[in-house]
């Protein structure tokens, strides 16, 4: 029997893991850097309030989640650096569940970073990418698939993007991992149980009842595994091309359609030569907008060359607006858009009417209301393509790459049930699917992986 790798298990606030931290303070700024009216500050660990107090040449109250108006001065010369908030939250009332001390300073390039180099001398080091999550984990204030909602939601590129982390983060997916693991842990009980007595002793649980529970958690985790594909393209976006024909609009339409001027628009045919990239939120779906060089035959080396990557982004693509006024037919697509969503554009609509095709959507930029029918045709391909769930989502590949051994391990249980083998090595095999889903949540999660995890947070996150 297969046994499970090495794992770890977040730790309380007093003995943390092996990536714990649980001597050193981290400082980093929680806010993105630039010119803004207000930069937050967050400094956590055993040494926040005591830094914070030396920075302060007004004596601080130390009241948790009380904002202070103080003067921030710095170590070495005592120059006044700002007149900051600072607010402190006593562990493990806070997000690392150590104590933690936010700035909120005015924002700019220098402020900030002076305050920070200040912070750094009073002996707190720099905060590495996600690290303020990462001891929120380790201290228990959420778990592996929370934060991965949490990083989900902070670079959510559209609406149902935003929501469906929110979801998550709420803590909604791991309830359904952890309805699914405690009934399993309920059946290997029983299971356990049946272990330590003979038949004449009690009544042991039927080949029925078992397959009934193995169907039932099987059944509600493929409901999970259902909900990835939506969640890989809420999460990545759907990529829409923009291809055709020299001067068939494509440019124009693409300033258009992300609302300002980005791409170059002129008169000479083959003015695009490289693809540009844009995201617009369509119905609430993030879609990657791209816009290529024209497709036609023969040119000279620059013109193959962007032809080439032309093609190169429709083979990589999820829809494709053709634009060719004229003649669909004249553009050749295939292989690359095989088995594709192809939509035919006319986007010079207000120039020309077209007569006998029904399968060509209409657009003029140059009308108020030009660019509507496209809209909701691409609305309607969207929601064609995308499959529709609510509720928990499977947000990474992580996740279902759990739910996908946990289902196979109980699969593989009813097969051997239906067999007939002995009944421990039931046990040991639904023991490995509930290992699968602890590992989704964070419950026994490899020290790789959760620093893999981390790593892809910002810094001040």
């Amino acid at each position: 029997m297969a046994q499970p790798t090495e794992k770890i298990r977040p730790s309380s606030q007093a003995e943390k893991g092996p990536i714990g931290y649980s001597a050193d303070t981290i400082v980093a700024q929680a806010t993105p850097p630039g010119r803004g009216g207000v930069a937050v500050l967050r400094i956590s660990g055993p040494q926040a309030l005591p830094i914070a107090q030396r920075l302060s040449k007004t004596p601080l109250s130390g009241s948790q989640r009380h904002a202070q108006l103080v003067e921030i001065v710095s170590a070495k010369e005592e120059q006044l650096l700002d007149k900051a908030l600072i607010t402190y939250y006593k562990a493990p009332a806070s997000f690392t569940g150590e104590d933690v001390v936010e700035i909120s300073t005015h924002g700019g390039h220098v402020t900030p970073a002076r305050i920070i180099r200040t912070i750094t001398e009073l002996g707190a080091r720099l905060a590495g990418p996600g690290e303020f999550s990462l001891r929120a984990f380790l201290n228990g204030k959420m778990n592996l698939a929370e934060a991965e909602a949490l990083n989900q939601m902070i670079s959510s590129l559209s609406r149902r993007s935003q929501a469906a982390a929110t979801e998550n983060l709420t803590g909604r997916l791991t309830r359904e991992i952890e309805a699914v693991r405690d009934s399993l842990i309920e059946l290997l009980t029983i299971i356990e149980h049946e272990l330590d007595f003979s038949e004449d002793e009690i009544d042991l649980t039927s080949t029925q009842e078992m397959s009934r529970a193995l169907n039932t958690a099987i059944a509600r985790l493929q409901h999970l595994q259902d909900t990835a594909p939506y969640g890989r393209i809420i999460r990545d976006g759907v990529r829409v091309i923009l291809a055709g024909p020299p001067n068939a609009g494509k440019s124009s339409l693409f300033n258009a359609l992300i609302g300002h001027e980005r791409a170059i628009v002129t008169d000479i045919p083959g003015t695009t030569r490289d693809s540009l990239e844009a995201w617009i939120d369509v119905d609430g779906f993030p879609v990657c907008l791209v816009d290529t060089a024209g497709l036609c035959e023969g040119g000279n080396t620059i013109e193959q060359i962007s032809i080439t990557r032309s093609r190169q982004q429709l083979a990589r693509a999820d829809i494709v607006l053709v634009l060719d006024p004229d003649n669909p037919e004249a553009v050749k697509l295939e292989p690359e858009t095989g088995g594709k969503t192809v939509m035919h554009i006319k986007s010079k609509a207000d120039e020309s009417a077209i007569s006998g095709r029904k399968d060509i959507i209409t657009s003029s930029i140059m009308r108020e209301d030009g660019l509507d029918n496209l809209i909701e045709h691409l609305k309607a391909a969207l929601h064609s393509y995308i499959p529709q769930h609510e509720g928990a989502i499977i947000a990474s590949e992580r996740q279902l790459h759990g739910l996908t051994a946990a289902v196979k391990y109980l699969e593989g249980v009813k097969e051997q049930l239906q067999a007939g083998q002995p009944i421990d090595i039931l046990s040991g095999e639904i023991r490995l699917a509930v290992n699968s889903l602890a590992e989704i949540i964070g419950e026994t999660t490899s020290e790789e992986v959760i620093q893999r995890i981390f790593s892809e947070f910002c810094v001040g996150k």
